[in-house]
This record gives structure tokens, C-alpha cells and sequence, in this order.
């Protein structure tokens, strides 16, 4: 059976360990000792040489003992959001927190050790179950390189879950959006600020002219976003600036009108610019592709019938955001987001209860057992 306690000492061990994106050999070395010590012998693929990190995606196998049950692939991220590095866990109340100096860790370890407890409880309690694949990626939270860079001829499952988002036990994520950035550079002409501006041409002033003419930005409707993170520009006050770079962030669930919206986006920019003596170069990055798992999948009914099993009633959501998730679709794998109940991550206030922790655990139990009817 699932040991609670078991799992929580487990998932305080394992936020413990310095666990950095790109420096995640440590904790990947525990993870497979783990494994070992289940008689499991786990895989580490190469996607490091292509992150620059210091170690590749940890892949295991676990053969079931219903061989007619769709084989189910589980995920999590083995890195943390610095400041991650000499993690103390602090248990109060039947929660869990760092001491404030660094990130908790729950995103994602909370995926990693429910992972680890399920699969020690189905091989102590001799549960029928199907084949089971597990994966813990690495480099997630610097743009998913670690499912990126894999190959996905490894993935030998019918269909999956992504253990990383916050919200309730029982919330399931079936669709993400899909996500560009556009890095955008605005060329005008140096001059001196104080001697002969007209001789000049505003970098600054152009791309704010650009920008202040978008239609909208910030919510563009229910399914896009719109943001401007990045500007800089200028090299001194006494000089009219030459050249400014912006990246601009856009994401929707709506494909179609994604595309349509980067490409007005674009030409709006562009004539502004060119209109007025300037020059704009942009390169467009696909960030991820967009999920769309059908609500009527197997996926997505095994884990609803496995949330009411647990005495859950469980909704259907969809995310702004952009998951290891959103490429395993893009990989032909259905592949839906189970909440975990982390909260306020990517903070130093970030924490996670005792009880969501354990429920992530059963969740994934139940779904196992399930599959295997």
C-alpha cells in the first residue's frame, strides 16, 4: 500500500539535493539508485549533449502483469527554479515549506517521489497492473530542453500523464497553448543628442510608436495572451539611439488565430518602423506545440473515473501555460496534466500540503489499477 510517511521523507530527500537546470546528475543518481533498489534498471538517454547539461533524461520501464492493459507513460521534471541549491524542509500543520532561503522544490518533485512511491507500492502489493514507463526530464523550467532533445523513439506508451501543474487533485489539464516568441530588432541611426538630433533616427522612439499602435495586448480574448517581456536599447544619453531589441511572448490554444495573429503582428510592426526611416529584423521561435487531448480519450477518462474513485468530483481545465506536456503531444503521445497542488511556486513562499502530495500518489495509484480492469 502507499505509505505517506514513506512518501514525504522520500519527496524531502530527494528537494535536498542541489538540483539546478542543467545540473541535475545528483538527483538523476538518486532517482536510478531508487530504482535499482527496486529491481528496476533505469536508462539515461543522451539530451544532455544537446542542453549543455551534465546529465540526460532518466527513462524507466516497468513490466505489468496484464499484457492486454494500453501501456501508460508517467512524467516529472527532475530540476528546480533557483534559488534550489541546500533545500531544508519545514513541516507545519501538514504542510510543507523550505525555510525561506531557497524554492521548495514541489515543482517538480512532487511528480518525481509520487512516481517512486506508486511503483514501490504496486511491486510490494503485487496490484495487477500494464506496463508502465516512467520518465524524469531534465532542464524543463529553461524551456522543456530535456524533452525537447529527446528521442522520442523511446517512448514506448499508449498514452500518459505530466505531473506538474498546481490546482486540486482532481483537476485535469487537456489542453496548453501553442507558444511563439517573436525577437524583434528595431535599427534607426546614431546621432548626437545635443548637437544635431535631426540627423539622427530613434531606435526607442520607433519601436514605443510600434508598440503603442497593437490593437491589444496583456488578454487577448479567453484563449490568447500577449506580453512584451524583454526591451533594451541605447548606449548613452547624449546619443540618439540606434538600435533597440524586444521579445515579445505570444501564446493561445486557438491555433489558426495564433498564426494569424503573429503574422498582423508583424506586418502592423514593420510598417510603422519602415515608414519612418527605420529597419526591423525579427526571428520567430515556436516555443512548444499546442495540446489538445480529446475529453472522450481513455486518457482523460481514466483519470476522471480515478479522482471519483478517491471521492473527488474532477473538472476539465485548460492552461496558459507551457509544459514537457504540450511536446509529448506533439510527439503523437495523448498526454493530459495532472494537478499536484503546488502552490505559489517558483517562489521562495512557495509550499505544498502533506495531503496533495499523497493525493497525487493515489491518483496516479488508482489510475494504474484502473487501466489494468
Amino acid at each position: 500500500m502507499l505509505n505517506k510517511e514513506r512518501l514525504i521523507n522520500e519527496f524531502i530527500e530527494l528537494v535536498s539535493v542541489p538540483c539546478p537546470s542543467k545540473d541535475e546528475k545528483q538527483e538523476a543518481e538518486l532517482i536510478m539508485s531508487k530504482l535499482r533498489a527496486m529491481g528496476i534498471e533505469p536508462e539515461m538517454d543522451n539530451a544532455h549533449e544537446k542542453t549543455g547539461g551534465n546529465c540526460g533524461n532518466v527513462w524507466a520501464y516497468i513490466k505489468g502483469n496484464v499484457p492486454t492493459a494500453p501501456v501508460l507513460f508517467f512524467e516529472a521534471h527532475m530540476d528546480s527554479v533557483a534559488p534550489t541549491t541546500g533545500t531544508k524542509v519545514i513541516r507545519k500543520d501538514g504542510v510543507l515549506y523550505s525555510d525561506g532561503t531557497t524554492t521548495l522544490g514541489g515543482d517538480d518533485k512532487v511528480g518525481v517521489a509520487s512516481m517512486l512511491e506508486v511503483v514501490r507500492a504496486l511491486k510490494e502489493d503485487g496490484v495487477p497492473h500494464g506496463d508502465i514507463q516512467l520518465c524524469f526530464t531534465v532542464s524543463e523550467e529553461i524551456g522543456c530542453l530535456g524533452v525537447v532533445n529527446m528521442d522520442k523513439s523511446w517512448i514506448k506508451a499508449d498514452f500518459g500523464y505530466c505531473l506538474d501543474i498546481g490546482g486540486d487533485i482532481g483537476e485535469i489539464t487537456y489542453a496548453a497553448p501553442k507558444l511563439y516568441d517573436i525577437y524583434v530588432k528595431v535599427t534607426g541611426k546614431a546621432a548626437h543628442a545635443g548637437i544635431a538630433p535631426e540627423e539622427g533616427v530613434n531606435a526607442i522612439m520607433l519601436a514605443a510608436d510600434a508598440l503603442s499602435k497593437l490593437p491589444a495586448y496583456g488578454r487577448i480574448d479567453k484563449e490568447t495572451t500577449f506580453n512584451v517581456g524583454m526591451f533594451n536599447g541605447g548606449v548613452g544619453t547624449n546619443v540618439v539611439c540606434p538600435e533597440v531589441k524586444f521579445v515579445i511572448d505570444m501564446r493561445s490554444l486557438n491555433v489558426e488565430g495564433l498564426e494569424k495573429l503573429k503574422d498582423d503582428t508583424i506586418a502592423l510592426i514593420t510598417e510603422v518602423v519602415t515608414s519612418q526611416g527605420g529597419k526591423v529584423e525579427f526571428e520567430v521561435h515556436e516555443g512548444c506545440p499546442a495540446v489538445a487531448v480529446p475529453t472522450d480519450h481513455k486518457c482523460i477518462e481514466l483519470a476522471q473515473r480515478a479522482a471519483e474513485k478517491m471521492g473527488l468530483k474532477p473538472e476539465l481545465k485548460t492552461t496558459g501555460g507551457c509544459s514537457d506536456g504540450n511536446f509529448l503531444c506533439g510527439y503523437g503521445l495523448p498526454c493530459a496534466l495532472l494537478a499536484t497542488g503546488m502552490s505559489n511556486v517558483h517562489t521562495t513562499e512557495e509550499y505544498l500540503k502533506e495531503d496533495d502530495l499523497f493525493g497525487t500518489a493515489r491518483w496516479m495509484y488508482e489510475i494504474i489499477k484502473l487501466n489494468a480492469l
